[in-house]
């Protein structure tokens, strides 16, 4: 039994050590603070901040869509979660919805702010939750990943040089590079979005590096980009965001602990963790379950 137990232990230390960086789930500050942890306001960003209707301090009450905040309204895991609101708004010179018009929601470039430009690797994938009420007109999602070449350790600060480029965008609306990326038009649920930067479509955005390809193997969670479907559709746009984190894709399908090895450790895993979010989630549908069980069984035995 004591043998057990200290092997039990020691594999508990070795799932902790390689679990997934959890970046934000947001629960760090109170209820309705505005703009200080990851992401900044929509208006923040001076490549999209003409195209909307509100640049003022959030008050949807009143009409002011510009808004990042702390909320209760909905969550994942915990009680809180990012809400983030805007507007587009119709170009004065022509009276008409703009044909380009996006949102470029950035990552903090100042100091205070809890979990500024945060260092990603990208042999690992970017997940996170979101939920769209069905008010919310579709759009498309895009990460923008700064090639910094960083050093600093997970979620931590990553700096500010380095090029932009967009993972998982397909094409993008010119002139004004509006990245067209996932389509998300399922409402009134969370939805688990994953970007796997290795093997996603890769297009230049901005900086004099920035080129379509990546040039380093770390950076930084530059940005999110929330395109229109139809850029005709002003909104109000509403997302929650929750739970964002990096995990590490499994060389060996069912290979949870990165060992090269599916084992009885990758199901003891499986089985601590199941019916959670976390380590495990071999198929990153959110959850540790029997799918994920099943790819375990069927690979076991593999690379050991």
């Amino acid at each position: 039994m004591r043998r057990y137990l200290v092997s039990l232990t020691a594999l508990l230390c070795a799932s902790s050590a390689l679990a997934q960086c959890v970046i934000s789930d947001f629960e760090e500050r109170d209820v309705g603070t505005n703009a200080i942890v990851v992401f900044r306001q929509p208006s923040f960003s001076g490549s999209t901040s003409s195209f909307l209707a509100s640049t003022a301090a959030c008050n949807i009450p009143r009409g002011v869509y510009n808004c990042s905040v702390i909320s209760d309204e909905q969550a994942v895991s915990g009680t809180r979660s990012l809400k983030v609101a805007w507007q587009f708004r119709l170009d004065p010179q022509t009276n008409a919805p703009y044909p380009n018009a996006w949102l470029r929601l950035t990552t903090f470039r100042i100091t205070g702010a809890i979990k500024p430009n945060p260092e990603i690797d990208f042999d690992h994938k970017v997940r996170l939750r979101l939920y769209v009420p069905s008010t919310t007109p579709d759009f498309y999602l895009t990460l923008g990943v700064r090639e910094t070449g960083t050093i600093v350790g997970c979620g931590n600060d990553g700096g500010t040089t380095g090029g932009i480029e967009w993972i998982g965008a397909t094409g993008e609306r010119s002139p004004q590079a509006a990245p067209i990326g996932k389509l998300i038009n399922q409402k009134d649920q969370w939805l688990t979005i994953v970007f796997d930067i290795r093997n996603e479509p890769i297009l230049r955005f901005a900086g004099a590096t920035a080129n379509g390809r990546l040039d380093t193997n770390t950076g930084t969670l530059e940005q999110l980009a929330f395109t229109p479907v139809d850029p005709a559709q002003l909104g109000p746009y509403i997302v929650y965001i929750d739970d964002v984190e990096t995990i590490a894709q499994p060389a060996i399908p069912g290979d949870v602990n990165g060992d090269r090895c599916v084992n009885d450790q990758d199901l003891l895993l499986i089985l601590l963790n199941f019916g959670n979010p976390g380590q495990g989630d071999v198929n990153n549908d959110g959850t540790v379950n029997d799918q994920d069980l099943l790819i375990v069984l069927l690979n076991f035995g593999q690379g050991c």
